[in-house]
C-alpha cells in the first residue's frame, strides 16, 4: 500500500480491495496501437480503476488503413518498443498478447476466447484510423460489447481546435493559429499515475511473440550474409518506456532545458535538444507528462520546448482537416509548380553526397541512426527544395523511410511548409554552409559525420572547395576522391531557378489565389476562403531571390584567397586527376 496515506484512506482502500474481491471478475481489453507506456496511459488506468481482468493486446493489422504504414527504421524502433513494453507488463504481473489480421476480427474473436465484455483504447489523430475505429467501436457495441476511448496521443485532439477570428488573426494554420484555438479548453489535463499492477486471467490466450511480427527482419544478400543496417541505431538509442523516462530527465536536469529558450538549441556538436521525438511518436512519452515537468522544473525557460508539443498537435490537426496532405499541395496551384527531375543528384542528397559537408553529415547521421536535430532538418529540407529544385515529395518519402520518429502528420506538414505549398510557408532559407554559424561553428559535427574532412581547419571544413590545394592535401583530401564535389556550383543561380519556379505560379495558374497584399489565400473545404502566410520573397514578386542567410566572419571569402605558386601546381594536378578519372564522384565511399 502506498505510503503517506491517512488511516482513512487506508481503510477505505482496504474496503475497495475488498469489494472488488467480492465483485463478480470481469474482462476487459486494453488496445494498444502509439501508447506503449504504464505512466499516464488513460486506457490501461481506467481498465486497471474497474477492478477487471486485463488483457493488454497488440494487433498488427493487415487491414490497416493508413496510406503510409511503418516502414524501414521506424517500423524497426517498433519492435523494440514492443519487446520493451511486454517486459514492463511482466513487471506488473501481465504480458502483451500480439495478433496479426484484421483490427475487428481480431478483437472480436478475443473477446469470445476470453469472454471480455469491454474494450478499451486511446483514440488516433490519423482520419483514416479516426474512420477505421469508428467502425470497430460500433460494431463491437452492437454485439454487446462495451467500448472505452480516450485521448492519450497528444494535448489537444484535432476537434478540439475552434479556431475564432482572434485565431485568423494569427495566420491560417500557424502554431499561434492553433494555441489560439485551444485557448478556450485551458490547459491540458494532468498526467496519470504509471500502473503498477494488472489483474491477470488464469489462462493466457494464445499470442505470437514480438519476433513472430518480422518488423525487426534485416535483407540477406545472395550470399546469405545478412545485411544488419539497425545496428548502429541500436547503439545510440536506449528503448522503451524507461529510455523515454530517462531522456525526459536528462534533458530536464542538464543544461540543455536551460539553454533552448536561446540559440544555443542549434547547435548540432552539442547535445542541447532532448533527442525524445521517437519516444513521443511511439508512445513512450506522454505529451502531457513533458508538459507538466517541463512547467515544474524548468520554469519561465520552457516557453520554446513546450512550443514544440503544440507544432505536433497542430501537424495533426492539419491532417485530419486536409486528408490528403500527405501526398497532394495544400494550396492547389502548386501542382503545378516546375520542379528538377534529377534523380542522380537526389540519390547523392539521401545519401550524403552532396559535397557540402554540412548537408552530408546530416544525411549521414540521418542514414546511421534514424535521427538529426530539427534546425538539421530545415538545411537538409531546405537545400533539397531550394538549391536542387527537387520537389518536397521527394524529402518527404525519404524521411518516412528513413527516420526513428516517421510521423505522417508532421512529415507532411513540415514538407509542405518547406516546399511552397504549406499553410506556414517558411519564411527562412539556409545556407548549407552559412548555417553552420548557428548549429556547427567549430565544424565538429561535419568532422564527425564526414571523418574525410576532419583534418581541415574551421574557415574550411563546411566549405572545402574554397580551400588552397596545399590546405586540402596537407589534409588528405582530394576533391572527387577523398570527397564528394559539389553537385551545384552557383548556389546563387540555383537559388535563383526555385524562386523564379515558384514565381512563374503565382504569375500564371495561381494568380487567382494572390490577394492584393501579396499574401495567398486558400479555399477551405466548408468553401470559405482564409488567407495564408506567404514568404516575403513571393509576396513581393521579387525578380531576385531576398530571403537569404548570410555568411559570418570566419567564412569570409576574402580569407580564402591562399593560392600560392604550389596550390596552383597541385591544382593542375588535380585538374589532371579528373580528367582521367571522369567517374571519380560515383565511387562508392567505404565510410558510408
Amino acid at each position: 500500500m502506498p505510503e503517506g496515506l491517512t488511516k482513512a484512506q487506508k481503510k477505505n482502500q482496504k474496503r475497495k480491495q475488498k469489494r472488488d474481491e467480492q465483485r463478480p471478475q470481469t474482462t476487459a481489453i486494453v488496445w494498444l496501437r502509439e501508447d506503449l507506456r504504464l505512466h499516464d496511459n488513460p486506457a490501461l488506468h481506467q481498465a486497471t480503476q474497474c477492478g477487471a481482468i486485463v488483457i493488454p493486446v497488440y494487433i498488427k493489422d493487415e487491414s490497416d488503413p493508413s496510406p503510409w504504414p511503418l516502414r524501414g527504421a521506424a517500423l524497426y524502433w517498433k519492435y523494440w518498443s514492443l519487446k520493451c513494453f511486454d517486459n514492463s507488463l511482466r513487471g506488473c504481473g501481465s504480458r502483451l498478447t500480439l495478433r496479426r489480421g484484421d483490427a475487428l476480427a481480431t478483437i472480436a474473436q478475443l473477446a469470445a476466447d476470453t469472454g471480455a465484455t469491454s474494450v478499451y483504447w486511446n483514440r488516433a489523430c490519423e482520419p483514416w484510423n479516426v474512420e477505421r475505429d469508428e467502425h470497430v467501436k460500433e460494431s463491437l457495441q452492437m454485439n454487446g460489447i462495451q467500448v472505452h476511448d480516450f485521448k492519450g496521443v497528444v494535448l489537444y485532439e484535432p476537434w478540439e481546435a475552434n479556431p475564432d477570428d482572434n485565431a485568423h488573426r494569427a495566420g491560417f494554420g500557424s502554431v499561434g493559429f492553433f494555441r489560439a484555438a485551444c485557448e478556450r479548453l485551458g490547459e491540458p489535463s494532468k498526467p496519470l499515475p504509471a500502473v503498477e499492477k494488472l489483474k491477470a486471467p488464469l489462462l493466457w490466450p494464445a499470442s505470437l511473440t514480438v519476433d513472430d511480427l518480422g518488423y525487426q527482419r534485416m535483407p540477406v544478400r545472395k550470399g546469405g550474409e545478412v545485411v544488419d543496417w539497425a545496428a548502429s541505431i541500436r547503439q545510440r538509442w536506449e528503448f522503451g518506456e524507461a529510455g523515454a523516462l530517462r531522456a525526459l530527465d536528462e534533458f530536464i536536469t542538464s543544461d540543455a532545458s536551460q539553454k533552448f529558450e536561446s540559440r544555443q538549441r542549434f547547435r548540432a556538436d552539442r547535445k542541447w535538444t532532448a533527442q525524445i521525438s521517437p519516444y513521443v511518436r511511439f508512445g513512450e512519452l506522454s505529451s502531457r507528462l513533458i508538459y507538466w515537468e517541463a512547467k515544474r522544473r524548468i520554469g519561465h525557460n520552457c516557453q520554446t520546448f513546450i512550443r514544440r508539443l503544440f507544432w505536433r498537435d497542430l501537424a495533426y490537426w492539419t491532417l485530419w482537416k486536409f486528408p490528403s496532405c500527405h501526398t497532394e499541395p495544400l494550396r492547389p496551384q502548386y501542382a503545378h509548380q516546375r520542379w528538377g527531375t534529377d534523380a542522380a543528384a537526389l540519390k547523392k542528397w539521401q545519401r550524403g553526397r552532396t559535397g557540402f559537408p554540412l548537408v552530408d553529415a546530416a544525411m549521414r547521421q540521418l542514414w546511421a541512426i534514424g535521427w538529426m536535430p530539427n534546425y538539421l532538418r530545415h538545411v537538409v529540407a531546405g537545400f533539397l527544395v531550394e538549391y536542387m529544385n527537387m520537389h518536397w515529395f521527394e524529402g518527404f518519402k525519404w524521411f518516412d523511410y528513413t527516420l526513428v520518429d516517421s510521423d505522417v502528420a508532421i512529415n507532411a506538414y513540415m514538407w509542405q511548409n518547406g516546399g511552397h505549398s504549406g499553410l506556414d510557408q517558411w519564411n527562412f532559407v539556409m545556407h548549407p554552409v552559412y548555417a553552420a554559424k548557428s548549429c556547427d561553428p567549430e565544424g565538429n559535427y561535419v568532422r564527425q559525420w564526414v571523418p574525410e574532412l576532419r583534418h581541415l581547419p574551421v574557415e574550411y571544413v563546411h566549405c572545402p572547395w574554397e580551400a588552397p590545394v596545399t590546405l586540402l592535401a596537407s589534409a588528405r583530401v582530394l576533391l572527387g576522391r577523398d570527397y564528394y564535389r559539389r553537385t551545384i556550383d552557383d548556389l546563387l543561380a540555383a537559388r535563383r531557378n526555385s524562386h523564379k519556379a515558384v514565381i512563374e505560379v503565382r504569375e500564371g495558374v495561381g494568380k487567382p489565389y494572390v490577394l492584393a497584399c501579396g499574401n495567398e489565400k486558400m479555399q477551405l473545404p466548408d468553401g470559405r476562403w482564409v488567407r495564408l502566410i506567404t514568404r516575403i520573397d513571393y509576396r513581393m514578386m521579387a525578380a531576385n531571390p531576398v530571403t537569404v542567410q548570410t555568411a559570418a566572419d570566419a567564412w569570409n571569402k576574402s580569407k580564402r584567397r591562399l593560392l600560392d605558386q604550389m596550390s596552383l601546381a597541385l591544382a593542375d594536378e588535380q585538374r589532371i586527376y579528373h580528367q582521367s578519372h571522369p567517374d571519380a564522384d560515383e565511387e562508392e565511399k567505404a565510410d558510408l
